[in-house]
């Protein structure tokens, strides 16, 4: 008996049914939990008794007010410094930071806040397993500045969110105090006929916007900016494709324009100055070409 092997052709192939992705189940983040509670009370009551040696303890912050209202100021050193170091670690690693300055700050922030926590940690039970009373000055002092230094990392962090942001929304909003009342773009059509060797001619479209003010109409120019043009084939020639045409394009314009220096740029645009630097040494060939 012969057994035949039935291949399908390119038509039954094109016409088979298309089965549906299976579905990536998310990772899940729950067991953080488990793994974090353990570690916040161990944090927490290492902090709090290391404020109690320090000089931390009750007070009443709103004397003649409410006399009998009161706050241990030892829990501020676990609420700030252990707040901070997982927020920065949020910013570095979150993906949602662009600047390369702000997630350096975040990143190595975090890891001294993170190693500061470690350092208290230590000299709290170092302390607690000689039955140390009170801490040494020199730990005092250390402990004493902590809310100080938390408050000033966590304001300059918050800052340099903020300017980002600020950046972000300047490159997606139009500039409208450079556009002009009336601009006559010219577009070209190229057909190529069989047994025509003459190119067709160019035709030149007036587009206008109302004003009520006269205004004389400006010469026809050519199709796309010099800088957005540079810019584009800056992208193209990139093997790796992660440059951004727009802020190629606005760093050139700003440095053979403006003239600004790469460290303008680079806070204008949300970049550092190496990627400013790499990005005008790309397009030098293209600009020194056209010059």
């Amino acid at each position: 008996m012969t057994t035949t092997l039935h291949t399908p052709n390119a038509t039954e192939a094109r016409h088979a049914p298309v089965s549906a992705p299976t579905a990536v189940k998310p990772v899940r983040t729950w067991p953080v939990l488990l793994l974090a509670l353990p570690a916040f009370v161990a944090i927490w009551s290492g902090w709090v008794g290391l404020g109690e040696l320090t000089g931390f303890g009750p007070v009443h912050p709103l004397p003649g007010i409410a006399d009998g209202f009161s706050v241990n100021t030892a829990i501020t050193l676990p609420i700030g410094m252990e707040t901070y170091a997982s927020y920065a670690l949020y910013v570095w690693l979150s993906g949602r930071i662009h600047s390369d300055r702000t997630r350096a700050y975040a990143k190595w922030s975090a890891f001294g806040s993170l190693g500061l926590g470690a350092v208290g940690q230590v000299a709290y039970h170092l302390m607690e397993a000689a039955e140390i009373v009170a801490a040494p000055w020199p730990v005092t002092v250390g402990v004493a500045c902590l809310p100080v230094v938390v408050l000033g990392m966590g304001a300059a962090l918050a800052h340099m969110i903020a300017r980002e942001h600020h950046t972000s929304a300047t490159m997606r909003t139009p500039d409208t105090s450079t556009r002009t009342t009336e601009a006559s773009v010219s577009v070209t059509e190229e057909t190529e006929l069989d047994n025509d060797p003459e190119p067709e001619p160019v035709h030149a479209v007036s587009v206008r916007t109302d004003h009520p003010e006269p205004t004389i109409e400006t010469p026809t120019v050519a199709l796309g900016d010099r800088w957005d043009n540079i810019a584009t084939r800056v992208c193209a020639a990139d093997p790796n494709g992660r440059r951004d045409r727009g802020k190629v394009a606005t760093i050139l314009r700003l440095r053979h324009e403006q003239g600004w220096t790469r460290s303008r740029i680079a806070e204008e645009v949300g970049l550092s100055p190496s990627s400013i630097t790499r990005t005008i040494t790309a397009a030098a060939p293209y600009t020194d070409s056209e010059n």
